[in-house]
């Protein structure tokens, strides 16, 4: 074989996407790396492979990576693969590539499905300059931080949710850019395969069937130029004589621009005087 490590897609719904170069060179590689070793054996018995897998996940990657390079430095050749898609992306994969390179092991990428190009393209939203940011986190903190991210992001954004969390991502969502457009693709090129593009303000999360993974492609909000916060006066004096609190208006012109919080509140604070 002309390498010594393939990195091989696999279907991300149906089996029938998987090429003839991809199913032919797990037939050749000596050993096949894998995140379960359960569902891969499911795909291998489709097209009739008989290779032995080991398991590489994200709890044993490091080691794992060390392992895989002895092997190939002694002349083993492996097939690495992940449940679905591209290996290194949001799954194990790219440290074993750095690896490679830090220790000269040649090794190849084979092209093949990705959920992220598929979604994109499906969604019909603006794809001439995108931006994935992979799954939303778990801590609130973390949350926060990429909620900011996207709140001054101009291009498309690309993201991963789950069942169980997708219905929280929405109302954070409305709250945050409800004017934007949203494609939450749902169990792509599987059966049930579903696109529900809509303004985030009009979504109605009862509408979606709430099973399988989601990517999510989020329109990319307006350039602001040259903003000051001078821009808000009128606005913030008008919240002013409403009664809005500093803290309510801060909020406010907080989820409109791209300004520090604390600054707008000192600016709230010296137009309350």
């Amino acid at each position: 074989m002309d390498y010594q490590i393939y990195f091989i897609p696999t279907p991300i719904g149906n089996l029938e996407d998987m090429t003839i170069r991809a199913i032919n060179t797990l037939k050749e590689v000596d050993i096949i790396a894998c995140e379960d070793t359960r569902e891969s054996r499911k795909l291998l018995d489709y097209f009739d492979i008989k290779k032995e897998l080991t398991s590489y996940h994200k709890f044993n990657e490091l080691a794992k990576s060390e392992e895989i390079i002895e092997n190939c430095k002694n002349g083993m050749t492996y097939g690495i693969i992940t449940d679905q898609g591209m290996p290194g992306i949001s799954d194990p994969g790219h440290i074993l590539i750095k690896k490679c390179q830090e220790f000269g092991i040649r090794y190849t990428i084979l092209p093949g499905a990705s959920s992220i190009l598929t979604a994109l393209v499906g969604s019909g939203i603006e794809n001439n300059s995108f931006i994935y940011y992979g799954f939303i986190p778990k801590k609130q903190g973390d949350k926060e931080k990429l909620y900011q991210e996207l709140k001054e992001q101009t291009r498309t954004s690309i993201l991963f949710d789950t069942p169980h969390n997708i219905g929280k991502t929405i109302e954070d969502f409305k709250k945050i850019f409800p004017e934007r457009k949203l494609c939450i693709a749902r169990e792509l090129t599987k059966k049930f395969e579903e696109y529900y593009i809509e303004e985030i303000s009009k979504i109605n999360i009862d509408e979606l069937t709430l099973k399988g993974e989601f990517v999510l492609v989020l329109s990319g909000g307006e350039e602001i130029k040259n903003q000051s916060i001078e821009d808000f006066e009128g606005e913030i004096k008008a919240y002013i004589k409403q009664g809005l609190r500093t803290k309510e208006i801060t909020k406010i012109i907080k989820n409109k621009s791209s300004f520090n919080k604390n600054e707008i509140y000192e600016y709230v604070l010296t137009l309350s005087k």
